[in-house]
């Protein structure tokens, strides 16, 4: 072992050297932008007969939780109390949109009536469903372990196209535009129109492909531990980025920047243009889904009780919500809430519902969350906002939509429109 010794002047000379300048000893830490985050109070607490089997769905005025002894239960958002309870498993979490709530068991999809959970058509299929369910302004998508999507209308579950994928989708498929975009078990990003499912294009990756964002470009992480962004046109490789774990779920993006979570336990921040790292920021808990943003704030949660919030620009934390216990799902939070509604509602494992409201004195709780929605506004209005299409029925009378008003009376589903001219695939 070598021994060195330094004489004080030395060290006096090194310490002056390595001495930070004045300009950055008066650097502080940047400003954080507004995000409006408000201290909340409980506004009610409900405990369920039953803990939750996946993350619930929500509507204007309802929760819908599936439970572990294969029952679908809906909650009243305004006061927190149980509306109706009907006998139905499911394999997936429920969908709800349009007064409609639709959940998949095996290879059966059920559509019930939001208001009281009366039946009011089903779809079955020849294989088993493979991936959550998606509904999005209208259509309701479904694929199944036979390789097959297929799209319903949601109202009445009337199918309006299927298309054969030659794989197994493994997460919800997602839409953007006029589009449908599948990631495959096989690798494969799988494209399709909204209207008519004709494939576009697909693209291989190395991996199984996670959640897709489509924005001006799609970006979708893989269990290779990179993330892809990919020209919407034909799916050619822009940048890729490589994380030290699996990609989690689907990615969020602003203006500047696209975020993901890697299963190294790490937020990453990536320029969206050209795919460099903006930031990195090491998180506590093991994630189970990507991260969601609120305007300049980036929120992270998983199985353990706490979410996280992170400053967009930075990466700087920016505080951290305790809630009783380990989460079912992500917080939701209730678009455009006027009292008696929650701005937010929490479940975790244990079946505790808590539907929290804007403190109306000394904040109760060690943080306050965003009263904005974590999950983006829907782009367009729900069709129960115009029209009851299940009012309430009399006593005695069988539960049906109404069978004498077609849907062209009152709103065209599907106006046409035109696909942009595309290049011929890249193969």
């Amino acid at each position: 072992m070598t021994v060195r010794r330094t004489t004080a002047a030395a060290a006096a000379l090194a310490a002056m050297l390595l001495a930070p300048g004045p300009a950055a000893r008066a650097q502080p830490n940047p400003p954080f932008a507004p995000s409006h985050l408000l201290p909340v109070d409980p506004a009610w607490e409900t405990t369920l007969d039953g803990n939750p089997r996946h993350a619930p769905a929500f509507d204007r005025e309802r929760a819908y939780v599936a439970l572990r002894d294969d029952r679908l239960v809906a909650l009243d958002l305004a006061t927190g109390e149980q509306v109706w309870s009907v006998e139905q498993r499911l394999d997936h979490p429920p969908v709800a949109g349009d007064g409609v709530v639709a959940g998949a068991g095996g290879g059966r999809l059920d559509g019930r009536r939001a208001s009281d959970g009366a039946a009011l058509w089903n779809a079955e299929f020849e294989s088993p469903i493979a991936a959550p369910p998606l509904w999005n302004t209208g259509w309701l998508v479904v694929a199944t372990e036979a390789g097959e999507l297929v799209a319903l209308r949601g109202f009445d579950g009337r199918e309006m196209w299927r298309r054969n994928l030659g794989g197994r989708p493994t997460v919800r498929p997602a839409i953007a535009g006029d589009r449908v975009f599948v990631s495959l078990a096989d690798g494969r990003v799988a494209v399709l129109a909204l209207r008519t499912g004709e494939a576009i294009w697909e693209r291989e990756i190395t991996g199984r492909p996670q959640g897709v964002l489509a924005l001006d470009a799609l970006y979708v992480g893989s269990t290779d531990n990179h993330l892809y962004r990919l020209g919407l046109a034909d799916g050619g490789v822009d940048w890729y980025w490589r994380a030290g774990g699996d990609v989690v779920g689907a990615p969020v993006a602003d203006r500047d920047r696209v975020y993901f979570i890697a299963r190294d336990n790490v937020l990453y921040a990536l320029d969206r243009g050209n795919g460099s790292r903006r930031w990195r920021r090491p998180l506590q808990g093991r994630p189970t889904d990507g991260p969601l943003r609120v305007g300049p704030v980036i929120v992270v949660s998983g199985v353990a009780p706490a979410v996280d919030l992170f400053d967009a620009e930075t990466g700087l934390p920016r505080g951290s919500y305790v809630a009783s216990g380990e989460l079912a799902a992500a917080p939701h939070v209730v678009p455009d809430a006027r009292p008696p509604l929650p701005r937010i509602v929490l479940v975790t494992g244990a079946g505790r519902v808590v539907g929290l409201a804007a403190a109306a004195g000394p904040p109760r709780l060690p943080f306050g969350l965003p009263p904005e929605p974590f999950l983006p506004r829907p782009a367009v209005f729900s069709l129960s906002d115009v029209v009851d299409w299940f009012p309430p029925r009399e006593p005695g009378r069988p539960a049906a939509p109404p069978a004498s008003l077609p849907l062209s009376a009152v709103v065209d589903w599907f106006p046409p429109r035109p696909l942009p001219a595309l290049p011929a695939p890249r193969r």
